[in-house]
């Protein structure tokens, strides 16, 4: 039968939680998953083990990898609200578990087993009619879409069909993740459960970011500095994600109190610490823009700290002015670019002209793929006119509008509380990360988009159910 609606206030938010929730379907797994799961672990531990022994440290993951797959199968099947929870909290240390030495795509396993799990259920909750209103996220449903029309379009004419179809699938996978968002967050119990799991997903990356720094180990040294990159593959991506969380806890940080708003506090020190160790200047900027936009929106004490945390760092870490003076070397010696911002300016215009179908592109990938540029643009509306031609930046362009408007739309709705919270956070992302696309490859960074959107859905779903609950 159908539980009880949920009336409880979000752990720690000062006042009560502004938002209302719906009555939900509670389905306790039956014990026979909780049979099947401990059978399938102890079958991987002892597969494992007998890999170990065999002395094959790649095959000994495969068991591991099985076992997970089968959990997060079951887990899916029964309670998909934590499998998505789940998802959220492990994506952001998925990258670690990549094998230079193999060709398995663990990240990509598990976007397929979560595209697979998604239709099920979404075909499951339709057919029972669960829905109760218009998503949340409904809104950015057509744009996404007719950018993945435009994708797979593009790819049939690409140099690299398969390639681009790939990258295009890839990008179908964001607008899933939008659909299954706004169809999850219609309840309070939701809405806290993925917002916990948005901000625990970051311990795993912090704790390998200490061992970095402490040991140097997995570090990337460039241009005479040791550039942290946590669990991910590279510095770049991994000051993204870090930027989103600083920004989300900063945001919140004011609207808790006892442990929790401790807990978060601690996090956006980690998280700014971890951000500056990663030397990503495009990150520093997007995430300085966001934290101001915090303070402007919500909290002027936030530009007092986000200033004087300047300071402390540019007289503690003197590497990081170094980082930043090296833009004034336009070019060396030999004719190179000194930096890389004059690199990009430069590779831009190697990179226009590759376009050779305006109105759809040469392909996802055509770029990064082609003998003239071989890499990606590091810029992501120019890659997408070139990629995607006018459509696919017709699309991109909707897309953005409509976020912005849904972003002020969750400025205006929500009421004092953790709603207000969340929908300054989404505000200050969106600004940060379109400031960042400028010069980096945010657009197909699936890892970077899950906790965007998450940011993003959450503020969304947050507002309407502060508004309900305000005219309630």
């Amino acid at each position: 039968g159908r539980g009880a609606p949920v009336c409880s206030h979000v752990p720690g938010a000062a006042g009560g939680s502004p938002l209302r929730t719906i009555p939900e379907q509670r389905t306790s797994p039956p014990p026979r998953y909780a049979l099947v799961g401990g059978a399938v672990v102890i079958g991987a531990a002892v597969l494992s083990a007998l890999a170990a022994a065999a002395g094959d440290r790649r095959q000994m993951l495969l068991p591991f990898g099985a076992a997970a797959a089968l959990g997060l199968a079951a887990l899916g099947s029964v309670r998909f609200e934590w499998f998505v929870a789940l998802l959220l909290a492990a994506r952001a240390s998925l990258d670690a578990t990549k094998l230079s030495t193999s060709s398995f795509d663990t990240t990509g396993a598990v976007s397929l087993l979560f595209i697979l799990l998604s239709a099920l259920w979404l075909v499951r909750s339709w057919r029972e009619g669960a829905a109760d209103g218009p998503s949340p996220t409904s809104r950015l449903v057509a744009p996404l879409a007719v950018l993945f029309v435009a994708a797979l379009i593009s790819a049939i004419a690409s140099d690299h069909p398969l390639a681009s179809a790939t990258e295009a699938v890839r990008l179908g996978t964001l607008g899933v993740i939008v659909v299954v968002l706004g169809r999850l967050l219609r309840s309070e119990r939701n809405i806290r459960l993925l917002l916990a799991a948005t901000l625990a997903s970051v311990v795993l990356p912090l704790l390998a970011a200490a061992f970095q720094l402490l040991t140097g180990e997995g570090a990337i040294v460039r241009a005479g500095v040791s550039r942290i990159e946590g669990t991910f593959q590279h510095p770049n991506p991994f000051a993204a994600y870090l930027g989103l969380i600083l920004t989300l806890a900063v945001a919140l940080w004011g609207h808790l109190r006892g442990a929790p708003k401790v807990a978060l506090g601690v996090v956006a020190v980690a998280c700014g610490g971890a951000l500056v160790l990663t030397y990503a200047r495009g990150a520093w900027v997007g995430t300085i823009l966001a934290l101001i936009i915090v303070g402007v929106l919500q909290d002027r004490r936030v530009l007092g700290l986000l200033a004087a945390g300047i300071v402390v760092v540019a007289l503690a870490v003197p590497s990081v002015g170094t980082r930043v003076a090296d833009l004034s070397e336009t070019v060396t010696p030999s004719g190179a670019p000194g930096n890389s911002l004059a690199w990009r300016l430069a590779y831009w215009r190697q990179v226009l002209q590759l376009q050779r179908d305006p109105l759809f592109g040469i392909g996802l990938r055509g770029v990064q793929l082609s003998e003239e540029a071989s890499q990606l643009p590091h810029n992501d509306p120019i890659r997408v006119y070139v990629e995607l031609g006018a459509v696919g930046s017709a699309a991109y362009l909707w897309l953005i509008v409509t976020m912005a408007r849904e972003a002020l739309d969750a400025l205006r709705r929500a009421p004092p509380g953790i709603a207000r919270g969340l929908a300054v956070a989404f505000t200050a992302s969106l600004i940060s990360i379109l400031v960042q696309s400028l010069a980096a490859n945010i657009v197909t960074q699936l890892v970077i988009l899950w906790y965007f959107v998450a940011i993003a859905a959450l503020a969304m779903a947050a507002s309407r159910h502060g508004e309900r609950a305000a005219v309630g």
